[in-house]
């Protein structure tokens, strides 16, 4: 790995936060999917609930550990710059969704591993050869008991992530700023400085004129 990979800039998260972030996208994209449209899907006989599941369960343990390390990674980094125009009060609300995002996807996807094992599953992964261990032994009750408020958990994160789009869509759009630019692989170039230039030595006219002075008479201009 690029050790520029795990570096910030004024303008940018570190290329590896940028990864973690829109690999989490796409897995939430999944897990909403697999999960709010998993009846409809078997209803209409698009595909069976045994893969909707899969979809569901493997998407969920990628994105758990996932998030943790996009938590280790973005405390092992140093803390952008606030955005020009920023007040304290902006920054303290990005940062508490921030915290309640991760939060709720950790404590959800935490309560769907119990569930899977409460039903008396494993959570195998075949392709590296192991299974997850169980959390729980089989429990009936405790699946009734935990299923609702993995629902609602869910429901609530999915809800805070519609916000935190909406805010940074009205961030790129209304306000013009780097919020959005900031999570964007492409790093974004500061404008440099425009160059200090003495215009009586610099201009044409000048120059000519003092090719004609003799040396102490350029040495007084």
């Amino acid at each position: 790995m690029s050790p520029s990979a795990l570096v910030a800039t004024s303008h940018s998260y570190p290329r590896l936060q940028i990864l973690f972030h829109w690999l989490s996208v796409l897995l939430m994209a999944s897990l909403a999917l697999a999960g709010g449209l998993r009846h409809v899907l078997v209803k209409h006989a698009f595909i069976e609930m045994r893969s909707v599941m899969i979809v569901h369960i493997g998407c969920g343990m990628a994105l758990l550990f996932l998030t943790l390390l996009r938590a280790v990674t973005r405390l092992a980094s140093p803390a952008l710059p606030p955005l020009p125009g920023s007040s304290r009060a902006q920054r303290a609300c990005a940062l508490a969704a921030h915290l309640a995002i991760y939060g709720f996807i950790l404590v959800s996807c935490l309560l769907g591993w119990i569930i899977v094992n409460a039903k008396g599953l494993a959570i195998p992964m075949p392709l590296l050869g192991f299974e997850f261990p169980r959390l729980v032994a089989a429990d009936p009750a405790l699946v009734v008991a935990t299923v609702r408020l993995h629902d609602w958990l869910g429901w609530a994160c999915y809800s805070l992530l519609a916000i935190h789009i909406a805010a940074a869509i009205w961030h790129h759009v209304a306000l013009k700023d780097d919020t959005l630019r900031r999570m964007s692989w492409r790093r974004r170039v500061p404008d440099p400085a425009p160059a200090v230039t003495d215009c009586h030595r610099c201009s044409p006219d000048t120059e000519a004129q003092n090719e004609s002075l003799t040396p102490s008479d350029r040495l007084a201009s």
